[in-house]
Formats: structure tokens, sequence, C-alpha cells
């Protein structure tokens, strides 16, 4: 994984990389920038921008900003031929940035207390620009486990391999409907069909083991593709998580309600908030393939994010 790029180094802006475990999904710092004059425009502001692993821009993205007796939180929000968010200094103010929702590296040391340098960077009046990633922290160590199994029904289907959230690789099912993985370091991995979404994992990998990773018989056609299941509107918690998912259902057009009975009809089932115990028996005897969302409002959030 190349270095982060840093050029602000020299005005005392440093970056303090997340404490993360290999294979684990955070936010990177990988570029932290001291705009010069020109870029500039006697501005006092930090410019920010969150990416996924391809380099797109995360929307929605939340950035904690903090200093001494104080904090805000800004959103990636802006149009695309702009930094995504931005936050304007005051004079004397001490800065630090990281992303919320995930572990992130977090920056700091920002302020506009430099000296004068041409026309457009002046005392107070510096700006800063980061960009954060969101990546897989890389594992150290041998790279040899490999993961094998069958596809039911699947043959000449295209399976996607996942180390957490982050896609590595890709293949093809073969004619007798098995499949192989091979040269894999360590870390948590889950197998996806990309023609029908049954999955199989996660599976722990140490970079040297094998392992048989079968997926399920293909889903019974359902009258919906997918249903967020929210817990009974009666319950204050419903309300909220219907607040929080507002704006990705209406992205998606996903159906969603507080029936069970309507989530057995769905092929597959987003449990949002707190559910009997027997709920995702009672579904995936139903043939639902079922996911359970995070109950932390922070953590819904996040994975929600395209």
């Amino acid at each position: 994984m190349p270095e982060p790029i840093n050029d602000a180094e020299a005005y005392g802006v440093r970056i303090v990389e997340a404490d993360v475990a290999p294979g684990t999904t955070y936010w990177r710092v990988t570029r932290v920038h001291h705009l010069t004059p020109e870029e500039n425009g006697g501005r006092h502001h930090i410019f920010l921008d969150a990416l996924d692993e391809a380099g797109e821009r995360v929307y929605r993205t939340r950035i904690l900003i903090t200093w001494d007796g104080g904090s805000e939180l800004v959103v990636i929000d802006k149009p695309l031929n702009e930094p995504g968010a931005n936050f304007p200094m005051w004079k004397w103010q001490i800065c630090n940035a990281e992303v919320q929702g995930a572990p992130s590296d977090r920056v700091e040391n920002l302020h506009t207390a430099h000296p004068d340098e041409a026309p457009g960077n002046t005392l107070f009046h510096h700006s800063f620009a980061i960009t954060f990633q969101r990546t897989v922290a890389e594992v150290a160590g041998p790279a040899d486990s490999v993961i094998t199994g069958r596809v039911p029904a699947g043959a000449g289907h295209t399976l996607v391999l996942l180390r957490g959230a982050q896609q590595v690789a890709t293949t093809q099912v073969a004619a007798d409907e098995q499949y192989r993985f091979e040269g894999l370091p360590a870390g948590e991995y889950t197998v996806r069909d990309e023609m029908d979404g049954r999955q199989a994992g996660p599976v722990t990998l140490d970079g040297e083991n094998s392992v048989q990773l079968d997926l399920p018989a293909p889903p019974a056609t359902k009258a919906l593709d997918h249903y967020y299941l929210l817990p009974p509107p009666d319950r204050p918690q419903a309300l909220l998580y219907l607040s929080l998912l507002a704006d990705h259902l209406a992205r998606t057009q996903a159906a969603f309600g507080f029936a069970l009975e309507e989530a057995r009809e769905a092929a597959r089932v987003s449990l949002v908030g707190k559910h009997p115990p027997d709920t995702r028996s009672q579904l995936e005897a139903a043939g639902c393939q079922v996911e359970l969302l995070p109950t932390d409002p922070s953590a819904l959030l996040a994975a929600l994010q395209p």
C-alpha cells in the first residue's frame, strides 16, 4: 500500500494512523494538501473528501472536526465539481479531522496561523485539503489459503470474493458446479453469487489453510426481491430506524414494513433493530436470505452507504 501524500507536513500537519487489525475495513488518509496561494485565494478552510475502494465519492460520509473545547460534524454532500465538504477555520483554532462510523486515520494540527507566503496565502488565510479512502488493512504473512466449494445449479455463474466489505477477486463456476479461489492472505471472507445474490460465509483464513464453502441452493421465487423488516410500530425505536432508513429506501426503492408475514415473501430480508430471537430462523425456514443490520444508529448509517 503506497504511503499517504502529506505535503502539509512542513506546516506541522500530521497523520495518526488508525490502529486496526489486518483485514479490517477502515478510512485511510491518502492525501493531505496545503493549498498553494493560487489555489487558496485567501480562504481559511479544511476541504474534505471521502472515497470508496474504487475511488468514487461516498456521499453522506460524516467527518468529525474537533478542536480544544468543541467539535462539529460535516457531511460529504457537495457536487462532484468541488470538494465533498468544507469547514471554515477561525483565528488560533487548531483542528483535527477523522471519519465517523468506522475506524479512521486522524489528521491533526490543522490551523491558519502560518506566515504570509504570497497573495492568497497570508497570516490566518491558509487552507488544507484532506482525502480519506475506505480500504482494508493489509495482511502481513503468507497468502496461500484456498477456498473451494459447490454452487448448486450455479454452473457459469460469476462469484465475487469479499474480504470484509472489499471485493478482492471474481471467478466463474465450472460446469460441475465447483469453484476455487486461491492465493489468499489471512482475513475474513464471504463468497457471493452475482447472478442471484446468494452467499456463504464469512470464513476466517490464516493465509495457509484451505476451506470448503458451499453456497446454499438457489432461492425460491419470491414476490419481493428485498424487504427491510423494522420493529413493531408501537415501539419508539421503530420511528427512529425508519427515519435513518428514509434516504436509503428512497434511493433503492426497496420494500419495508413491520410484519413478519410480509417479510417471508422476500428473497432477501434485512433485519433493522431488535426482533424476537426466533425471527431469523422463521425467515430462513421460509427460504429468505437474512441480513442483520447494526442496531447502533451510526453503524447502521455506515452500513447503508453505497
